[in-house]
């Protein structure tokens, strides 16, 4: 590809190859007599569809000097299709044969650049005036050509109908399952001439008849709960040759389809009832993709919600930081997104920063439009109106942002990202700014179009730091603690005493409380029959305001007497110790008794799951467990690990650390649960990207400021005070970091912030409060805070780790040493 090279004047936000001079149409390029320039022409054309493939699409850019030349009426040429269809045998449907793939192409003769482009759109709506048609003149040329909604097949067999049942399936699966098209019977594919099949040789409504039964009999797989069949029209028309009758053209119709649509059923078998069964289509799927063919759950509700008629601004809380800095901001956003009524648009402070460019301070913010019956936009909005480099800015971050859909989110749909710039004194793109155009087909025709897009969206979100990669990854890290429960239900059953061992950042208080919600579902018993027993006041006050579950401390719990209890599930235990009597013993009385409960035949055997996290042990000779190698039977949870991959890395090394240094009081047994091979396996398939920093050798005055001017460039992004957690390492710290705290922010000038302790987690204020009274609990952001270092560093350094979800900030006072 020596001799090809990218276009950087085109205004697309693409990557464009020149290809230099080529010519199109079947007639053009039949009458080339240069046969060695026409294999050129066409070796450039496809090194340069093979660069784009690989780099994430683009358009190839192709001058021409034949100003009558129409890709509506002469095509490419069949050479370049046939290329076109050894290079790209599915691009049309992965259930089917394709019977033609264009790729995107911009033909510019040379000395018009901006002519009218034509389009695909063109061809299918000189199909659907073919379609409308009463009569056809036999041997007539048409003044279209085949196209991605369009097939042509000529009547060359005496045997009509089984010729027509053969080839239907391929086909009306291949226009089901993209954007429809017209299967056109009687038509020559390389002339366009009409020649029909003649009237004496088949029967049209037997024909119409025959069609109708194949094509309801294509297997059919459905996400929908709708279920509907494929939609499709059979029109015969008649054709006269010198006003006689000669025959007949047949069309077919072939509408979009909502879900899959199948040729036939997929050549793949399964052992059943001790016989080789061929799978069904729905059958294949649901093996392929792991699913459920009835779900109308959480999806159901999605694409309901999906159907509002209403243009959303996402994530809210940065939107509305915005729209209140910026007033006129919110209506200019709303003229810009007209016509569009149903669709969404997410801001970011920078999209360029979000997909890995540079962040400008001329942008104050970038908005992305994907809606119904639009192509995607990528707004960007200036400070400075006369930036000179604000649209290469867009275009450079709608390109990257495109490039990151296709690759990290295997995106495979058409799709284009268009960038505009405007400002908020103006209600329009900038003066000389150049409008793109494209294709009506990469607009987003409905709302599956535009919730796969936004599947794939959701994944490049979750691969990038941003206030909207933070709450999906919240939400996604919530999903996965949902689904160890059940994974870990499964042993209730069978398992009625178990010790579960869960290393840091594997959310164990969270594992806990939805474990009590599995034992009531499995066991059909009251909520006040299960008990949830911890070490923290704080705690024990939240899962009392979280669950309906009866909550005690370790203290209430060996002071009280509890006749009503079958089940209990015992948290923090790594922080109990016996001073108030063997806590272990009495549990497992009142969950395995040695008598008969009075109108029971059986013992009672509940639920004793003792939930602990082994390298951070208080108490490690006093702390009434069992011995390392008493706890059994036990179950270590190793691949749940829900934060940040760098917040996941500190607790790595700082275990990692431990077992090479270990206290006096950690057993082998201990030791041997951390595996770092299997953590990082499970750091990498699990965790997202966030944030560590760390400051050492601060004034608490230094602490003070940079927690100030952190939170605030935070909360600027659209983050909320509801976010953050400030965790001092001893409980006599606060006072005086929230005095420290107060000043730095009035010497800011920012409004003033208000603070809680860790009782108040669900609310919308700052946490300011002490590792151990935050214990068991996480925020988004936390600052952990430490005054000294002791030999138990270490631990509080894993401590403040297993705390936080997606940033975590250490700082150290000046006389704390490493």
């Amino acid at each position: 590809m020596e001799n090809l090279n990218t276009d950087v004047e085109m205004h697309y936000a693409e990557l464009i190859v020149k290809v230099g001079k080529v010519t199109f149409g079947e007639e053009s390029r039949k009458r080339m007599t240069n046969s060695s320039l026409k294999r050129i022409e066409n070796s450039n054309i496809i090194q340069a569809i093979c660069a784009l493939l690989n780099s994430g699409g683009g358009v190839i850019k192709a001058e021409i000097d034949d100003e009558t030349y129409s890709y509506q009426c002469h095509g490419l040429g069949q050479d370049l299709e046939t290329s076109f269809q050894k290079l790209l045998p599915s691009a049309r449907c992965v259930t089917s044969r394709v019977p033609r793939a264009r790729p995107k192409l911009k033909l510019h003769p040379q000395k018009a650049l901006n002519r009218y482009i034509q389009e695909e759109e063109d061809m299918k709506m000189s199909a659907l005036e073919f379609f409308e048609r009463d009569k056809l003149i036999y041997k007539e040329k048409l003044n279209f050509t085949e196209s991605t909604h369009v097939e042509f097949k000529r009547f060359t067999t005496k045997k009509v109908v089984p010729r027509v049942k053969e080839m239907l399936p391929h086909y009306v699966s291949a226009f089901a399952n993209t954007q429809g098209g017209y299967l056109i019977f009687g038509v020559d594919d390389k002339s366009k001439e009409v020649f029909g099949c003649r009237s004496e040789k088949v029967n049209p409504e037997l024909l119409k008849k025959e069609i109708e039964n194949c094509i309801e009999k294509l297997p059919t797989f459905h996400f929908c709960c709708e279920k509907p069949k494929v939609k499709f029209t059979t029109k015969i028309l008649n054709v006269y040759h010198k006003d006689v009758l000669f025959g007949y053209v047949c069309v077919v119709q072939v509408e979009p389809f909502c879900c899959i649509v199948f040729a036939e059923a997929p050549d793949s078998w399964i052992m059943r009832d001790n016989s080789v069964t061929r799978l069904t289509a729905e059958q294949w799927v649901v093996m392929m993709l792991d699913i459920q063919s009835g779900k109308e759950g959480s999806e159901s509700l999605s694409r309901e919600g999906g159907r509002k008629e209403t243009i959303q601004f996402k994530p809210e809380s940065l939107c509305k930081k915005l729209f209140s800095d910026h007033k006129e901001l919110e209506e200019l956003m709303k003229t810009q997104m007209c016509p569009c009524s149903q669709g969404i648009v997410i801001f970011s402070r920078s999209w360029a920063d979000d997909v890995g460019l540079s962040k400008e301070q001329n942008v104050l913010c970038d908005a992305l439009l994907i809606a119904i019956n639009s192509p995607l936009v990528l707004y960007t909005v200036l400070i400075e109106p006369n930036w000179i480099e604000g649209y290469e800015y867009a275009r450079n971050t709608a390109r990257r942002l495109k490039q990151k859909l296709q690759s990290v989110s295997g995106y495979t749909g058409k799709m284009c990202i268009i960038p505009r710039v405007i400002h908020l004194a103006s209600r329009q793109c900038r003066p000389g700014e150049v409008l793109v155009h494209y294709p009506q087909s990469y607009r987003l025709s409905n709302v599956d179009e535009m919730e796969n897009l936004l599947q794939a969206f959701v994944v490049i979100s979750l691969c990038s730091r941003s206030l909207l990669s933070d709450q999906l990854g919240c939400e996604f890290f919530s999903l996965l603690v949902e689904e160890q429960s059940k994974l870990l239900s499964k042993s209730l059953q069978e398992t009625r005493e178990l010790f579960i061992h869960c290393l840091p950042g594997t959310r164990k208080t969270a594992l806990a409380m939805k474990i009590m919600e599995e034992v009531k579902n499995l066991f059909h018993c009251k909520p006040k029959e299960i008990l949830y027993v911890c070490e923290s006041v704080t705690l024990r006050d939240i899962v009392i305001q979280k669950t309906t579950f009866h909550a005690v401390t370790q203290k209430t719990f060996m002071q009280g007497e509890f006749p009503k209890i079958k089940h209990i599930v015992m948290d923090e235990t790594e922080n109990f110790c016996s001073k108030y009597g063997d806590w272990y013993l009495k549990a497992r009385r009142i969950t395995h008794p040695e008598v008969k409960v009075v109108g029971s035949e059986d013992l009672h055997h509940g639920i004793l799951w003792i939930f602990l996290d082994p390298f951070q042990v208080h108490h490690a000779d006093d702390n009434g467990l069992p011995p390392p190698s008493a706890q059994f039977p036990r179950k270590t949870i190793t691949d749940g690990i829900h934060c940040a991959l760098e917040i996941a890395n500190v607790m790595k090394e700082e275990m990692k650390m431990i077992k090479a240094n270990p206290p006096s009081s950690m057993s082998l047994d201990t030791l041997a649960l951390f595996q770092e091979a299997s953590y990082e396996e499970a750091m990498f398939a699990q965790a997202l990207p966030g944030v560590f920093e760390t400051k050492t050798n601060l004034t608490i005055e230094q602490i003070a400021n940079y927690v100030v001017e952190r939170c605030h460039s935070l909360f600027q992004c659209g983050y909320r005070t509801k976010d953050v957690a400030i965790l001092c390492k001893r409980v006599e710290d606060t006072g005086r970091y929230k005095l420290a705290l107060s000043t730095a922010i009035k010497d800011h000038g920012a409004t003033e912030v208000l603070f809680s302790h860790a009782i108040d987690v669900g609310g919308n204020h700052i946490i300011l409060d002490s590792i151990q009274q935050f214990s068991g609990l996480e925020r988004n952001i936390v600052f952990g805070i430490s005054s000294d270092c002791s030999q138990s560093e270490k631990f509080h350094k894993l401590c403040f780790a297993s705390r936080a979800i997606k940033h975590l900030y250490l700082l150290y006072e000046k006389r704390a040493t490493f």
